[in-house]
């Protein structure tokens, strides 16, 4: 008798074990129909189409259009696109300004540059002394409005918070992502990464 309470303290903390749910147990198998579904869903988040219209100093039509991960600026010709995202006001996007001048003329027949302004309240006649003045020669998207949507498209794709830090800058090779720069960069490394871009488009043909 004096084993009694014993047994039934045994018993019940055996029921509570067993009722409880296995914490390394599979988790619920999906159902074929259940994962037909999120393939479908999928295929449909990849199968939309976005579309950006940038635009430059001289009101000239610069069209991104982006499906399956394919980021196609449709006018321009050459294979690596390089986004800058800079302000006037800005002393490291200023600072790189020269490096991308020597980058745009170095590749000018692989590589086109577009500078993206943001958050910028430069007017487009201090725009243009200012491109004049740091002798720009790569294109500058001044519509303020469709660079910052596309800043905000583009910024958790990069796992970057809505309003990061500039510069930055982003390289596309053939449409495709292929990197991106925070801050100021030597130009040495944007360079080795246009090179082996290059190679890489070579080895394809």
């Amino acid at each position: 008798m004096k084993n009694i309470p014993y047994l039934f303290l045994v018993t019940i903390s055996l029921l509570i074990l067993s009722c409880g749910e296995d914490p390394k147990s599979d988790p619920p198998t999906t159902t074929a129909k259940e994962s037909k579904i999120a393939k479908k869903t999928d295929q449909q988040k990849l199968s939309k189409k976005y579309n950006f219209n940038f635009s430059d100093t001289q009101s000239r039509s610069l069209p991104l259009h982006i499906q399956n991960h394919i980021y196609n600026f449709s006018n321009i010709a050459e294979p690596i696109v390089l986004v800058n995202f800079f302000a006037t006001w800005c002393p490291p996007c200023r600072g790189e300004l020269p490096h991308l001048n020597n980058l745009q003329k170095s590749y000018k027949k692989q590589l086109s540059i577009l500078g993206l302004l943001i958050d910028d309240d430069i007017s487009p006649q201090e725009l243009d002394l200012f491109i004049t003045s740091q002798k720009i020669n790569y294109t500058i998207a001044s519509n303020q409005g469709e660079n910052q949507r596309f800043a905000k498209f583009i910024a958790p794709k990069l796992r970057l918070k809505a309003d990061f830090d500039i510069p930055l800058m982003i390289l596309f090779v053939q449409g495709r992502y292929y990197t991106h720069y925070m801050g100021t960069v030597p130009e040495e490394m944007i360079e080795s990464d246009i090179k082996q871009a290059l190679n890489k488009i070579k080895g394809q043909q």
